[in-house]
């Protein structure tokens, strides 16, 4: 028997592993008729409680014995955090199969930000020869959900669901789907593949457990403090103009040391989650906070943390108007006046990416 929350096999001995209930537990319920979650899904679902477990999903392998036996594949990203959603490594396992890439969390991005621009520059960055293959929606608003379904009914009876880890795989699949499994703001709620029948359509959706990485803000973060972190509304979003000699920090664990040569200050905005610290200072300055404030002023981490326990990297971009410089799971800069330099110091596995302006720079 497998849970109908995560998808892991019922097991009794083990409760480190995935899919243990106390036995006397799943006996009375058995008995009782009710539903029998695992213990994980079960305090997930009722108090909002994520308890570690121990388990080791190979992706790559894993994902080829998976992708066998389908033609259709449903690529969830999440558009706040692309660089960090979307995957060189995923999407060469994904050539030969029809993808559909669905593009979640519109709902993040300020309002003046219309769908035809996520979808202008998404086609930028993912080459497809069918357009129509990009769907832009929002799990959370119900945004682009009935033609989403439309289209796959008309491109196969199943399909595989993929995407890593807090893409809102879950939560879309619970608004389109007839079964709900357990959802939440933790990673890796699924860890083992679900069957769920779509509401409006011939069609069953085979759910996977969401990828691990190791190179998101996010991925040095307890789960508590994940749940925090993630945004769940609108983008907090701030304008600098500093002077010279300025230390801007996104959360204590980003660091933008910022020069120029121009007469005229640079304009920038940074855009995260509302939980996240924006905290501006002079350089000679930063260096204290961030061995002293981490967790307290700059958040985050969630709570109290030495600089010593992170092991750090410096990279330093030139930034022109219109390009933004990505920090995969925390947020990104985006130029509206340059140039500028841009020291940035984060953890050593932080995927660092300049790109193209998402938020147009003249609105």
């Amino acid at each position: 028997m497998r849970c109908p929350g995560c998808g892991a096999n019922i097991q009794f001995e083990d409760p480190k592993k995935p899919g243990y209930i106390p036995r006397e537990v799943f006996e009375k319920r058995l008995e009782e008729g009710k539903e029998i979650l695992c213990q994980r899904c079960f305090r997930i679902k009722h108090y909002g409680k994520l308890e570690p477990i121990e388990y080791d999903w190979d992706f790559r392998n894993q994902l080829k014995s998976y992708l066998g036996g389908f033609d259709v594949v449903l690529w969830v990203i999440d558009i706040f955090d692309f660089e960090g959603t979307y995957r060189e490594d995923i999407a060469s396992l994904l050539r030969g199969k029809d993808v559909v890439y669905v593009i979640n969390k519109l709902d993040l991005l300020p309002r003046a930000v219309t769908v035809k621009e996520v979808k202008e520059w998404v086609k930028g960055r993912i080459k497809v020869k069918d357009p129509e293959k990009i769907r832009i929606v929002s799990a959370e608003k119900d945004y682009g959900l009935k033609s989403l379904v439309k289209l796959l009914a008309r491109l196969a009876d199943k399909a595989l669901v993929i995407g890593v880890t807090n893409v809102g795989k879950s939560s879309l699949l619970n608004k389109i789907c007839t079964h709900e499994n357990t959802i939440s703001s933790f990673p890796g709620t699924t860890l083992g593949i679900l069957r769920r029948k779509v509401k409006s359509a011939n069609l069953y959706l085979y759910d996977t457990p969401g990828i691990m990485t190791k190179d998101r803000m996010l991925d040095l973060l307890d789960p508590e403090c994940q749940k925090t972190i993630l945004p769940k509304e609108e983008l907090s979003r701030k304008t600098f103009k500093p002077e010279k000699n300025r230390t801007i920090f996104m959360g204590g664990l980003c660091r933008f040391d910022i020069d120029y040569e121009t007469e005229r200050r640079p304009i920038f905005l940074l855009f995260s989650s509302r939980e996240v610290t924006f905290h501006e200072t002079k350089r000679e300055r930063a260096d204290e906070l961030m061995r002293n404030r981490l967790g307290d002023l700059l958040k985050p981490p969630c709570s109290k943390a030495k600089y010593e326990d992170f092991k750090w990297k410096k990279e330093r971009f030139v930034l022109k108007e219109g390009e933004e410089l990505m920090v995969a799971g925390l947020g990104w800069l985006s130029v509206r006046r340059g140039p500028l330099t841009v020291e940035v110091t984060v953890p050593e596995n932080v995927k660092l990416v300049v790109r193209e302006a998402l938020v147009n720079p003249n609105r």
